[in-house]
């Protein structure tokens, strides 16, 4: 394989991991962050309710008097989250400095590859670890249908995942 197509390879490699890895966060992050939860402007101290955690925790029948427990683990745990996040795309721009120059130095390349992936499996793990926390609180139903949800934002019914809720005429169900 030459110089160029290992290039190519790695960049294509890369930026898929990146998409895999960012719907996922992406979609259980979505409006569950620290800066989006909480009252909405106007809702007053009593609604722990608030954006899009609004949504989520209707979507999984969770009682206001819980909901606010719930999204301060969420939150929580998007902190760590965000400094990864950082680290990530820094690295990703060290990366592409280093495949640019005119001679890249491969052993650098793939130096630098590993330094990403391991970021990558941190991100994955303390994503995991807001998954398991913020389900740990749930009731059983509650907790069926939050991964409902997961599935849903884990790529569907095309990623293979059992009991999709996408699709099918069972998307209304997801609240259920």
């Amino acid at each position: 394989m030459s110089r160029d197509n290992l290039k190519i390879a790695l960049v294509l490699s890369l930026a898929f991991n990146v998409a895999v890895i960012g719907a996922f966060a992406f979609g259980l992050a979505r409006g569950i962050g620290s800066e989006r939860c909480g009252p909405p402007p106007g809702g007053g101290p009593g609604d722990p309710f608030g954006g899009t955690c609004n949504r989520l925790a209707r979507q999984i029948g969770m009682p206001r008097e819980r909901a606010l427990h719930f999204s301060r683990i969420m939150a929580d745990s998007s902190e760590g989250m965000r400094d990864l996040r950082g680290d990530l795309q820094k690295a990703r721009g060290e990366l592409v400095a280093l495949i640019e120059v005119s001679e890249p130095d491969e052993k650098a390349i793939m130096a630098k590859v590993d330094e990403i992936s391991a970021i990558q499996g941190q991100l994955e793990r303390k994503l995991i670890h807001r998954v398991l926390g913020a389900s740990s609180t749930l009731r059983p139903e509650e907790r069926e249908r939050f991964m409902r949800v997961i599935r849903s934002r884990c790529g569907g019914c095309d990623s293979g995942v059992p009991e999709c809720p996408v699709g099918a005429g069972k998307e209304s169900e997801v609240g259920k």
